[in-house]
């Protein structure tokens, strides 16, 4: 075995992960840290530290929190471990070459960026589970699974051959250790072969998983895997836009959440049960699929300056989130539609749904997208009742953007240019190279790239706030954006956001400047009567029937306990229908930048199917 898991011939370590007590949801952690220094022994004292936060996953998520009884031997002596910050121990120990820390690690948060076990599988990530060296902190391990043996194995470790009896896996490094989850269980398989790379899904075996149609699935994802490296290719060999031997997509089907997480030889994907089964479920299953395995390239190779090196105990500022999560936003739909996968039509009406999303979020005129991503670390993940008035979602309004640079691209060279070439050269000349994107450089590259500057599109739309004309550039492509109330809905508005809860009308969220605002309406205010007339369960919209915007109504309504009224001018209906729609007098130009674009005639798209 070479020795890939040493740094620099100082330090080997091996992690090794099993079963505390599955039912009160515990993983066993015992940590070995050997010298292979010359003169055998380890500096004292030791610093052990827990990584903070996961990449891809903007959020101190304070991992160590987990952490319990937490104890350190040397030659089966106990030695002291003395915490000394809220995720680092202290470990004096006279002079050891070896020490082990043991610990358990509860594990009942099954996301894409925690850890769960339970009697049927255990998933962990590495930032989540494993100690780090502060003194190495890029040091590699190996991790030895130890967990029943009629469970199999699923991560993008590559296994110790040298050891067959056992189950171990080594990585080169901390990153590539942090960037491997582990999924262990009776796992449900299915693998393809492709451009000469092998791809594997895998699953835990479950009456939800056995629900999915899994060779479709994989039939599916193997389109998706040679849609995006043709893309990423360009006039090179599609085989040569793969930079890995294996790639593993893990599956959680779960009805508790939906999520997705990147990593540069896998991804983990959650959906629910019920998504596989019906066509708006299914393609957002396959955005789901094609989002992650577009990260690959963007973000895990093509990375920005500020996420270069990661820093695994604090924040990693970038302001370029809005192109890494936007841009992957903004390709997973487009990959569908270049795989044929989904419709011009079905394409369409799922952007039109994010620009109606986008013009609903008063926040997108008090935050730009630079400050969204820089902002990451204490809004995205941190909604609350005001986020809709004070931020917006960089992955929402970043994908928006794209797509208007991409129309915009097109139009200004006369379809010479498109965001694909910009993708390309991001790849190629950055990424492919391990070379990060410096911070401010995105502007240069693209008027590069183009031999046209685009510096007032991104002034306007990635540094600013002012609302975004869609239609001007939705034009370009012969196309505009129509909004409409819902057939058969309240003729008018109370401006408020408002969610069932047991029964009860409650107030979610209050957009600022809507009526709900001017009247003192406040989240988590419930709603009991507008306009003398009570709501009836699970119709939140039936007071308003016979009522006109702009006309004063009482609204009765409960706050902390106590009853209160409320005169409430009302808004105009809410336009939550939208499509994008072909112009009748769309020019020529027009015709053929919407073709090369969506790649079918202009004219009326058919309906999804």
């Amino acid at each position: 075995m070479p020795d890939l898991w040493h740094l620099a011939g100082v330090f080997e370590i091996m992690h090794e992960v099993g079963v505390a007590d599955a039912k009160a949801h515990l993983l066993r952690v015992k940590t070995a840290i050997r010298s292979t220094a010359e003169g055998g022994t380890l500096p004292s004292p030791l610093t052990v530290f827990m990584p903070v936060w996961t990449p891809g996953s903007y959020l101190v998520r304070e991992y160590a929190r987990h952490i319990e009884g937490l104890t350190a031997t040397s030659d089966g002596r106990p030695i002291a471990a003395r915490k000394i910050r809220k995720n680092a121990w202290r470990i004096e120990h006279g002079g050891a070459t070896e020490i082990a820390i043991e610990y358990r690690l509860y594990a009942n948060e099954l996301t894409v960026r925690t850890n769960h076990i339970d009697a049927d599988h255990a998933y962990w990530n590495g930032a989540a589970t494993y100690l780090t060296l502060e003194e190495a902190p890029g040091a590699g391990a190996r991790v030895k699974v130890d967990v029943p043996l009629d469970w199999d194995v699923a991560t993008a470790l590559i296994r110790d051959e040298s050891a067959p009896a056992e189950r171990v896996f080594f990585a080169t490094t901390f990153d590539e250790l942090c960037d491997a989850p582990f999924e262990c269980g009776k796992l449900l398989e299915r693998s393809f072969s492709t451009l000469g790379k092998t791809h594997r899904l895998a699953t835990t075996d479950s009456a939800d998983a056995r629900s999915v149609d899994w060779d479709k699935l994989a039939s599916d994802t193997r389109t998706i895997v040679e849609t995006e490296a043709r893309l990423i290719a360009g006039d090179r060999s599609p085989e040569d836009a793969l930079p890995y031997d294996r790639y593993l997509f893990l599956w959680h089907v779960s009805p508790r959440s939906r999520g997705g997480l990147e990593h540069r030889d896998c991804s983990t994907l959650m959906s629910k049960p019920s998504s596989f089964h019906t066509r708006s479920g299914y393609l957002d299953v396959l955005s789901l699929i094609a989002h992650e395995y577009f990260h690959l390239w963007n973000v895990k190779r093509i990375r920005p300056e500020g996420l270069s090196p990661y820093r695994y105990e604090h924040e990693s500022y970038t302001r370029l989130l809005w192109w890494f999560e936007g841009a992957t936003s903004y390709y997973d739909w487009r990959t569908l539609r270049l795989a044929r996968l989904c419709t011009a039509a079905e394409y369409l009406s799922h952007l039109a749904d994010e620009m109606v999303r986008l013009l609903d979020t008063p926040g997108a005129l008090a935050h730009s997208l630079e400050e969204s991503s820089f902002d990451a670390w204490i809004k995205a993940y941190r909604p609350d009742e005001n986020s809709l008035n004070s931020t917006v979602s960089y992955y929402l309004k970043g994908e928006i953007v794209c797509a208007l640079f991409d129309l915009t691209l097109r139009h200004r060279t006369l379809g010479r240019v498109c965001l694909d070439d910009v993708l390309r050269h991001l790849y190629w000349e950055f990424g492919a190279r391990g070379m990060p994107v410096p911070e401010d450089a995105l502007p240069s590259i693209f008027a590069q790239v183009a031999g046209v500057s685009l510096d007032d599109c991104f002034a306007l739309w990635v540094s600013g706030t002012a609302p975004i004309d869609l239609d001007e550039t939705l034009g370009k492509a012969g196309l505009a954006l129509e909004r409409s109330a819902r057939r058969e809905g309240p003729p008018a508005s109370l401006g408020a956001r408002l969610k069932l809860d047991a029964g009860r009308t409650v107030v979610e969220a209050v957009p600022r400047g809507s009526a709900a605002q001017r009247a003192g309406l406040d989240a988590r205010d419930e709603i009991i009567a507008i306009g003398g007339r009570r709501l009836p369960d699970a119709r939140l919209e039936l007071p308003l029937t016979g009522l006109s915007p702009g006309q004063s109504v009482p609204v009765l309504f409960a706050r902390d306990g106590w009853v209160r009224t409320v005169e409430l001018t009302l808004d105009p209906p809410l336009l939550p229908e939208a499509k994008i729609v072909p112009l009748g007098d769309a020019s020529e130009t027009a015709r053929q930048l919407y073709e090369a674009w969506l790649g079918e005639p202009f004219g009326k798209p058919a309906e999804p199917r």
